[in-house]
């Protein structure tokens, strides 16, 4: 379960800023949060809703996230020389040449975990990694650019660390090698935590489509869940297949080719039908197939979010998705994030995270205080800030959707009364 991000010097985030998911003491909504034994008396919650204008840090919270989760699972990959993903506030000189800094604290395996890196256009700068075994912190490794620090296995580990370039994680690399103390950290990243930058990016349909041909249950789900939509689907079928490149233009129609993903010499052709019931002109019931372009974006945006969504709810794990109820009715999305709340369907205490503009989410009967986020960018001098509900003690019967729209917690845009034309 993720319990803290903390982001520093990335795009709008100049100064350190802290989405923490440790619930309050407030009582309500026990729904809403779940108990994690390494934790003793402290609860986590299920999810968590962020609200802001447009352009204010919503989706670079997203993407800190992301990039962070990528360096993880990627960086042992990078060549000598690789420059780094360094996106610093750009509104400030001296911020341009420091380095970005992430920092995340989860609980794996009933072990709480601290792990923080930072790096600037072609270095790691630091990276730490500490653990809590048995109540007590332990650091696992320590690094300063290219001088290490271990406190257990140090010729194993030195010898790692001689083979680390200055651009890779040591957190990477280890794992290559099969060193053990790193590796639950490293499949936390891997296979807990989903973010989801982009939610109409081709890769995911892939995803879900190889999730559902290797998950038999999973594919059930999701054709309930689709049903439970209201989208009149009553099956899926679907393969990816790889096509020589020098065939696409003679072959392969425009419209197909929007839904190809070239790789190299080959691209990889994802076929998708829904199927439907339909009544026919004798009243008898009939399935017809629909390819995937022809259904709605809403529907094809379900279908790509259902997958890791299903996922973390049937093996545990952290969901970030980008803009949420973007193509989606509210009433989907609402059953989307209850899904998370209800403890018969999660049953491994998953964690959904999203950023919206539906502002019908601003209910506390659905949220509690300390589940709903706000980001405000600054405007002299471009800096976003994160805040919770939590901070301004309001009463549990206050109607915050009212209080939103009447500017009480800023994160509102600000419209010039000036005439366009």
């Amino acid at each position: 379960m993720l319990l803290e991000f903390t982001v520093e010097n990335f795009r709008s985030f100049r100064d350190p800023t802290t989405l923490s998911m440790m619930a309050s003491s407030d009582k309500s909504m026990p729904d809403n949060i779940s108990r994690e034994e390494a934790l003793k008396n402290d609860n986590v919650l299920n999810s968590a809703v962020i609200y802001g204008p447009n352009a204010s840090g919503k989706t670079n919270l997203v993407l800190a996230i992301t990039i962070l989760r990528n360096f993880v699972i990627n960086s042992h990959n990078h060549q000598k020389g690789t420059g780094l993903n360094h996106q610093p506030f750009a509104f400030n000189e001296e911020c341009i040449d420091q380095p970005t800094k992430f920092s995340i604290k989860f609980v794996h395996q009933q072990v709480l975990y601290e792990y923080s890196m930072s790096y600037d256009h072609n270095r790691i700068v630091e990276e730490e990694l500490n653990h809590y075994p048995h109540g007590k912190m332990a650091m696992i490794f320590s690094r300063r650019e290219n001088e290490f620090k271990f406190n257990r296995d140090r010729t194993e580990q030195e010898v790692i660390s001689r083979r680390t370039l200055d651009n890779q994680l040591y957190l990477s690399t280890s794992v290559q090698f099969n060193y053990a103390a790193t590796t639950p950290t490293f499949e936390w990243f891997q296979k807990h935590l989903v973010a989801i930058d982009n939610t109409d990016f081709p890769g995911l349909t892939e995803k879900a489509i190889e999730f559902i041909n290797h998950n038999k249950k999973a594919k059930e789900l999701m054709v309930k869940a689709l049903q439970i939509a209201d989208l009149g689907i009553t099956g899926i079928e679907g393969k990816v297949t790889k096509v020589p490149i020098q065939r696409l233009y003679e072959v392969v129609p425009p419209q197909i080719l929007g839904v190809m993903t070239v790789l190299g010499n080959e691209a990889r052709q994802t076929d998708l039908r829904f199927t439907h019931k339909v009544q026919g002109d004798d009243g008898v019931e009939v399935e017809k197939q629909l390819p995937y372009i022809f259904e709605s974006e809403g529907t094809r945006k379900l279908f790509n979010i259902l997958g890791p969504m299903i996922g973390v709810l049937q093996k545990g794990g952290t969901l970030v998705v980008d803009e949420l109820d973007t193509k989606l009715h509210h009433d989907i999305s609402d059953w989307l994030v209850s899904l998370f709340h209800d403890p018969a369907q999660n049953r491994k205490k998953a964690q959904l995270i999203f950023n919206t503009h539906d502002q019908l989410f601003l209910d506390l009967t659905r949220f509690r205080r300390d589940q709903i986020w706000f980001t405000e960018r600054s405007p002299s001098n471009g800096t976003s800030e994160l805040f919770s509900l939590a901070e301004f003690r309001e009463r549990k019967d206050r109607d915050v959707l009212k209080a939103y729209q009447m500017g009480r917690y800023g994160a509102l845009p600000c419209i010039s009364p000036s005439k366009v034309v």
